[in-house]
């Protein structure tokens, strides 16, 4: 699955599951309390100053005029920040000077609600063992004080992190097949044991390991992680066209871009929703609205969905490959479904949506959500 070896920096050692003890036991709503205040600082700093002094996002080709435009007698405040590679939307300079953090995180129903998610600028979700889903969580325009439940990695993971370079990994371990494919890459892992990671004492384990993501960040920036400038992503403002429709033949047949249900295995479930006042789509898991342990909700710019090859892996667990030289997509955003393809060639290669041309399809600016669902089970239309 990985494409030539890689110089990797590893944490210490750990176990997925076993407590830890803290000379400070913190409760659930201290936690929360924390993740509140982190979250509005971050909302505040990403604007730039307060809650009523609001900024215009400049258009997506990072076009700007110093000072504003003028139209007739508006004045039109153009934001003039450098872009995330990873949503498009401005950041500040200094966001762009740090590593991207990958952090995963378990799905299960006792690892609900999950803490982090909505701070996420990407996030993956995978099928593992047991029908059951995890998430790969990437962090890099905003840093949560709290991410998790955290919990083992895959062989998946080794596919995405090794087209990210040496950023940085956090997970609770894993199995040592999985690990050997983990140290072929470029990513910075870290494991319990480095600052950052702690254990919730109001869960139980293993579904209560926890990271600060700014900590965390620290150790892995000092061990090697560095900045990735470019995932050869694409956003833009303006809608694209050539959306999907339902079939003339259509009896009875739903607004494909309205929402979707992704199946990625008989009993999970992922929908998303189009809320057309914020301009997002909300998720649901099982057909029940999925709540964060923080203040925030999640909302998808796009709704990403590529049809994998799963299969039998050497420990008899299902997995997934994510390379390929091309295979189907779905995209949604702004209320509306596109065809589309994906491609990654090697491990090393960095994923790549695409439109049925073969150009770069152009993302919503915003937070991305990726299902990679078998090839059989892609959602259609109707």
């Amino acid at each position: 699955m990985l494409a030539g070896p890689y110089a990797a920096a590893t944490g210490t050692t750990g176990r997925a599951g076993v407590p830890v003890q803290h000379s400070i036991s913190r409760t659930r709503q201290q936690r929360r309390a924390v993740l509140a205040s982190a979250a509005l600082a971050l909302v505040l700093a990403a604007c730039g100053g307060t809650s009523d002094a609001p900024v215009t996002p400049a258009p997506s080709d990072g076009a700007s005029t110093p000072g504003g435009t003028t139209d007739g007698d508006a004045a039109v405040t153009v934001d003039d920040r450098p872009r995330s590679p990873f949503t498009g939307l401005p950041v500040d300079p200094e966001v762009l000077t740090r590593p991207l953090l990958a952090v995963k995180v378990e799905n299960s129903e006792n690892a609900r609600p999950q803490s982090g998610l909505e701070a996420a600028d990407i996030v993956f979700e995978e099928l593992v063992e047991g029908g059951i889903t995890r998430f790969m969580a990437l962090y890099h325009s905003a840093l949560p004080a709290e991410v998790g439940p955290v919990r083992s990695a895959r062989p998946v993971d080794a596919d995405l992190l090794s087209g990210f370079g040496p950023s940085g990994f956090a997970y609770s371990g894993a199995r040592a097949e999985v690990q050997e494919l983990l140290a072929a890459t470029p990513a910075v892992r870290v494991v319990e044991g480095v600052d950052g990671f702690s254990r919730d004492d109001v869960r139980r384990a293993p579904h209560n390991l926890y990271v600060d993501a700014g900590e965390v960040l620290d150790v892995v920036t000092a061990r090697g992680a560095r900045p990735l400038v470019d995932i050869g992503w694409t956003f833009s403002d303006d809608v694209p066209g050539g959306a999907l429709s339902c079939p003339a033949s259509a009896t009875s047949c739903a607004d494909p871009g309205a929402s979707v249900v992704v199946e990625m295995s008989a009993a999970f479930r992922s929908g998303w929703t189009y809320d057309a006042s914020a301009g997002v789509y909300r998720r649901d898991q099982n057909g029940r609205a999925f709540a964060t342990a923080g203040p925030g909700e999640i909302g998808a710019a796009n709704v990403v969905v590529l049809a994998t090859r799963h299969y039998v892996g050497a420990s008899g667990y299902d997995e997934t490959d994510a390379t390929t030289t091309g295979a189907p997509a779905l995209v949604l955003r702004d209320g509306r479904r596109y065809e589309a393809r994906w491609e990654k060639r090697t491990a090393s290669d960095l994923l790549r949506v695409l439109t049925p041309d073969g150009e770069p399809f152009p993302l919503a600016p915003g937070p991305t959500w990726v299902h990679l669902p078998a090839s059989d089970r892609m959602p259609e239309i109707g």
